[in-house]
């Protein structure tokens, strides 16, 4: 397919723009497809892709880690938080606007979209049926992963819009780093005072890849 191939091309990269009418879909490939997530959103907001053979979220926590020492410091990430502001500010006013956040939405991360073609299958079996009732509800309560939650540690729809505290539709550089203190002890939930990859949260996205393959391996035992 020619989107596969175009995020093949992309490797590693964060950061990379992906076409804004382009849906991405978990499990694209047959079977359980490649062995990741083919992106992953950062707790800050940044999209990771890879072709799926290549664990994005290992490639932004390497990329974060500045001092490759294998853990993740409040500082190195309120620093990689405040890289990532830089890049979205593309007017340097210090703000990441509308217009700004607009492009961030559509241009940027349009992984975030809360509806895309393909996420959601359409029930057949009385099981499948049963179990989108009960997903249903869960998005009702708010418990399901909702846009860039699908796709990252945390389950936060807009990362960088939830940044927006006085609420006048613009985010500070100021608002933004309060917002990665915020979410560190989310991050940090076993009080370690830092992260490695290994205690780093997966997203839903390949939680769902690593359940598939779970279940193909043991019904191939």
């Amino acid at each position: 397919m020619i989107w596969a191939l175009a995020l093949a091309l992309q490797a590693t990269a964060p950061g990379v723009q992906a076409p804004a009418d382009q849906a991405i879909v978990v499990n694209g490939a047959p079977g359980c497809g490649p062995p990741f997530a083919k992106a992953y959103i950062a707790p800050m907001g940044e999209p990771v892709r890879t072709d799926g053979f290549t664990d994005p979220m290992k490639a932004w926590f390497d990329q974060a880690d500045t001092d490759h020492d294998g853990k993740l410091t409040l500082a190195e990430f309120r620093a990689d938080s405040d890289r990532f502001f830089t890049t979205l500010d593309t007017d340097k006013s210090g703000e990441i606007d509308p217009e700004e956040m607009a492009r961030y939405e559509n241009v940027v991360a349009p992984e975030i979209k809360l509806y895309q073609r393909g996420q959601d299958k359409r029930p057949k079996t009385r099981q499948q049926k049963h179990e989108a009732k009960a997903a249903a509800r869960r998005r009702a309560d708010y418990e399901a992963p909702y846009g860039a939650g699908v796709w990252s540690s945390l389950n936060i729809p807009q990362p960088i819009v939830a940044a927006d505290t006085d609420l006048n539709r613009g985010v500070s550089r100021l608002e933004l780093d309060q917002a990665a203190v915020r979410r560190w002890p989310m991050l940090d939930s076993r009080g370690l005072g830092y992260l490695t990859y290994a205690t780093l949260d997966k997203s839903p996205a390949q939680m769902d890849i690593d359940a598939c393959r779970a279940a193909e391996d043991k019904g191939r035992r």
